[in-house]
């Protein structure tokens, strides 16, 4: 089978957005510092881009360069095994499908816009975060009974996705049992690896601790849709084993990966840059007299807030991947025979 068609070209534009992107940011959010004296040595005025030369011992260019193509690399590859996992297609239509709705992004859009306005301008109010984790933590218990409604999965977009579903009392009770079990495992694999364990069983434990996740993850969608009928769950469970499901969820998987980690990227470096560099600059400013530069400024505001934003940006994202995993499983038939039964 081809690594490669027609369509490759497609993939390689995604790795070269998604490269750019995140050497842009970093770009960006070092440059904050250019014209500032050397992180390190205080002598130059190339400010944080000391660090990428001090690290590689290369000119920061060519470590710029080197970081796009390191993240172009996940998307490339993704493309290259989409002809062996994905042959028919279904992961990639499950990840474009909540896409369709504008009913179903554009609300997403606007709720982290909001969050971000609200947020630098009461960053001081010790309650917001308080408030947006509970606001947070209630869309996370809600997120099955919208984004798992059959009548949902089974539209050509999810264009009416706050519909909510009943599942009833027998498939809730039997998708809790499941997150309390994979929870319980969950934390006996960290205090096993917390012991002190060699480096290598603590990646096997930690390997295992994903599988198993995903698969109770399989095993309670299939609940949720089959209403709690154990016969119809172990059914669709055997059906999509055989026709081809595993190689498209653990390829849906990662690419629900590389987009989390592409996305999560710019709060990660400025997570890094308001922990370790802006501290170093505000006792440089208070010990010559001098101002920070306004973009520092707002990024350590911006930091503050994290608190809260991480919980605001987590909820349109479960909301999306609930859908997509939902609507994969659903492609494949899972809950469809109760229709006829």
């Amino acid at each position: 089978m081809k690594l490669w068609n027609r369509g490759s070209w497609r993939w390689i534009a995604f790795a070269s957005l998604t490269g750019g992107w995140c050497t842009g940011w970093l770009w960006f959010l070092l440059a904050l510092t250019w014209g500032m004296p050397g992180i390190l040595t205080m002598e130059s005025d190339r400010g944080a881009f000391e660090l990428l030369e001090f690290a590689t011992v290369r000119p920061y260019p060519q470590v710029l360069f080197a970081v796009f193509l390191f993240f172009m690399l996940p998307p490339l590859l993704l493309g290259a095994l989409r002809n062996w996992w994905d042959r028919d297609g279904h992961a990639r239509a499950a990840l474009a499908w909540p896409l369709r709705a504008p009913a179903f992004w554009l609300p997403g859009v606007l709720w982290c816009v909001g969050w971000i306005a609200v947020s630098f301008v009461l960053h001081d109010n010790d309650g917001l975060e308080l408030v947006a984790m509970a606001v947070s933590m209630l869309v996370f218990f809600a997120t099955p009974f919208f984004c798992l409604n059959p009548s949902t999965l089974d539209d050509t977009a999810p264009a009416r996705w706050w519909r909510p579903g009943w599942p009833g009392m027998r498939a809730l009770a039997m998708c809790l049992a499941f997150w309390a079990g994979s929870s319980l495992i969950s934390f006996v694999v960290g205090e096993l690896t917390a012991i002190g364990s060699t480096s290598w069983m603590t990646a096997l434990l930690s390997v295992l601790d994903e599988l198993l996740s995903a698969c109770f993850l399989v095993i309670a969608i299939a609940a949720w849709l089959n209403r709690g009928h154990w016969r119809a769950i172990r059914s669709d469970l055997l059906s999509i084993w055989r026709n081809g499901f595993v190689g498209e969820y653990v390829w849906q998987s990662a690419a629900i990966a590389v987009v989390f980690i592409a996305l999560a990227f710019p709060i990660l470096v400025s997570a890094i840059q308001a922990i370790f560099v802006i501290p170093q600059y505000e006792h440089w400013a208070s010990a010559t007299g001098a101002e920070l530069p306004t973009g520092l400024r707002l990024l350590r505001d911006a930091y503050r807030a994290d608190g809260t934003l991480l919980f605001v940006f987590v909820v349109p994202l479960e909301l999306y991947f609930t859908l997509v995993q939902g609507r994969l499983m659903r492609q494949h038939g899972v809950g469809k025979g109760l229709i006829t039964k």
